[in-house]
């Protein structure tokens, strides 16, 4: 198989995490499970910024001295960066749409809203 075929890993994760987000956007799952489900959403997404994007944003720094030594470098970190751009904002999108229907969920259980954190 070739390279061009190869998904690469940092948008493999984020597709991972996006069956988190399946999890919780499921009814046949608890109403507290799928609060949880969020939770951890949001906290592997936290963790994916702290550690990947500031990886990718350290790597397009090298890029350009790589270019000044003439080096070789694989990977395009801008373009992954710009496609982990397109996907967290979707996912974000897909986030709220579900959280919004957990909160209607809950007021007809009538159990308090939780109000989310920006």
């Amino acid at each position: 198989m070739s390279k061009k075929h190869l998904i690469q890993r940092d948008i493999s994760w984020l597709s991972f995490n996006a069956r988190v987000l399946q999890e919780a956007n499921d009814p046949t799952v608890p109403l507290k499970e799928r609060i949880k489900f969020l939770g951890i959403f949001s906290n592997n997404t936290d963790e994916f910024f702290r550690v990947r994007v500031a990886t990718l944003k350290r790597m397009i720094e090298f890029s350009e001295k790589r270019k000044k030594l003439n080096m070789y470098m694989e990977e395009d970190p801008q373009k992954i960066l710009d496609q982990i751009q397109m996907t967290v904002l979707q996912q974000q999108n897909e986030f709220n749409r579900i959280w919004n229907g957990i909160q209607k969920e809950l007021k007809k259980k009538k159990l308090p809203c939780l109000q989310r954190r920006n």
